[in-house]
């Protein structure tokens, strides 16, 4: 099975609806919606809906979204996208032709790769994105959990959204970031202060990519002779609201797509991200990844009986 992920593209006719303006009402609607309203300042609310508006995106067809954590001072808001718009914006300028990402190496040398083909250029661009610069880590150094159980995923979708803000300048200069590319309150260590469970991005003056390691955080200090262990139980996961929900849920359907190709015709994998795309509860994207593992388990057991 290649590693490659190819996308050849051809542009869209008629009105573009996710470029359509943005009402503001629309946005206050969906802030109060998602029990934002109440938790975002007015300077806040102010500051998500001007971007919106610049960009023309809707939350309600999750192109962006806002979330803050933390308390005080350490209090940072978050404005994020995902990497399907860059997709999205990028085919839509009619100047896209085609574009593929993969991973080579493993573990600590493992990087992501994007070839993306204009056609108003004579060659391909190609940008590369190495592990040990994007991964976002925990305080104790350990990668954070969304890269602990999609690594390979984590790091294509940092390399695809750089690449695309750099090979279309225009088009997406300024926009925000993709979740991956940006520190969350794991990685910052605000868990217990988490005022909504959304991507996060952190201040302007903070770097758009961690780039933290263990020896970034003093090392505690650890007496000669061996101490009586203390086993302290797990802290209980922090309960997924509803969007969030969907948003991990649809990474894991991609990715699932994505690393099983050979199970799957290209038409197939259109139709079963349509469907989740077009789901509006948790359950609905939920039962498309049952799905997807169900043809995964069929094509198995065929593939043993042949």
């Amino acid at each position: 099975m290649s590693p490659v992920s190819a996308f050849p593209t051809q542009p869209r006719e008629g009105p573009s609806l996710s470029t359509a303006e943005v009402q503001k009402q629309t946005l206050l609607d969906y802030l109060t919606a998602f029990g934002l309203a109440s938790q975002l300042t007015q300077e806040e609310k102010l500051q998500f809906i001007e971007v919106a508006q610049a960009f023309h995106l809707n939350p309600f067809r999750r192109e962006i979204h806002v979330a803050v954590y933390g308390e005080g001072e350490y209090r940072r808001m978050s404005i994020v996208v995902g990497y399907q718009t860059y997709l999205d914006r990028a085919e839509r300028t009619g100047q896209l032709d085609g574009w593929r990402a993969w991973v080579e190496g493993q573990g600590e040398d493992m990087k992501a790769l994007v070839e993306i083909h204009r056609k108003d250029w004579h060659a391909p661009f190609v940008h590369e994105v190495y592990w040990k610069e994007a991964v976002q880590r925990k305080r104790d150094g350990q990668p954070t959990s969304f890269w602990s159980k999609m690594p390979k995923f984590q790091l294509k979708k940092v390399a695809i959204s750089q690449g695309f803000r750099l090979a279309f300048p225009s088009e997406l200069g300024g926009m925000p970031y993709d979740p991956a590319e940006l520190p969350d309150a794991e990685s910052a260590g605000f868990q217990d202060k988490i005022v909504s469970p959304l991507p996060l991005q952190p201040l302007p003056d903070q770097p758009a990519m961690s780039t933290t390691t263990v020896e970034d955080h003093p090392k505690p200090f650890i007496p000669a002779a061996k101490p009586i262990p203390v086993v302290e139980p797990e802290p209980e996961p922090e309960p997924e609201d509803e969007i969030t929900k969907i948003n991990r849920l649809q990474d894991e359907l991609r990715s699932i797509l994505e690393d099983n190709e050979d199970a799957f015709t290209p038409k197939h994998q259109d139709w079963i991200l349509a469907k989740a795309r077009q789901a509006n509860t948790a359950d609905g994207v939920e039962r498309m990844v049952a799905y997807a593992r169900k043809v995964l388990k069929n094509a198995a057991s065929m593939a043993a009986t042949a």
